[in-house]
């Protein structure tokens, strides 16, 4: 790997079949149990995310509960409700708490932006990216476009090389011919992706 160099990886998603399906869930009894502090937060964690497919009222408010609690595996849960429910509170929301982590979280509230960034919080997500982007390599699986067209904007900023196996990945980083004369020092290439056994 070159100095400058970043290195993208995309996997597919692996679906979750493990988790109940809870739409037929009345919306009380989801709240029962996301409250229960009796159980562990992973089995609540279903019924915060039905909640949160749901747009519930109050669901925003018990997110903050839970990020401020001691456990780290409710603020795990908070982060996922959060990118479930993908409102534009949400999206704020995950960019405070983005700006307050420390280095490890802070990737890990990065990559949930990153998966439902609109054009209506991409300079906040610009700002975490400015102090984030390194050469090395960076996993992008479920970014949305968004998410990559600001990466790319960084990265030209930066003069931070990216290379990809994703096709249509590459396709994204695709540079505007006009302004190639300012961005001579940032080449975007596709490589074929070696298969592992």
């Amino acid at each position: 790997m070159r100095q400058n160099q970043l290195i993208l990886e995309y996997s597919s998603p692996v679906p979750d079949y493990s988790a109940p399906s809870l739409q037929e869930t009345l919306t009380e009894s989801l709240w029962d149990t996301a409250k229960d502090e009796s159980l562990h937060i992973l089995l609540r964690e279903p019924a915060l995310l039905e909640l949160a497919r749901r747009r519930e009222p109050g669901i925003l408010a018990y997110c903050d509960r839970l990020l401020f609690a001691d456990d780290q595996e409710q603020w795990f849960s908070a982060l996922k409700v959060l990118e479930t429910l993908n409102t534009y509170d949400a999206a704020q929301r995950l960019l405070v708490i983005c700006g307050c982590s420390g280095t490890e979280d802070r990737k890990i509230v990065m990559n949930a932006i990153a998966r439902v960034l609109t054009t209506a919080h991409q300079e906040g997500f610009r700002r975490v990216l400015r102090s984030m982007i390194t050469p090395g390599v960076l996993d992008v699986t479920g970014w949305s476009p968004t998410a990559l067209r600001v990466l790319k904007s960084v990265c030209i900023e930066q003069r931070i090389e990216v290379e990809t196996s994703i096709h249509s990945l590459a396709q994204s980083f695709k540079q505007d011919e006009s302004k190639l004369a300012d961005t001579t020092a940032t080449n975007f290439k596709v490589q074929s992706r070696k298969r592992r056994h």
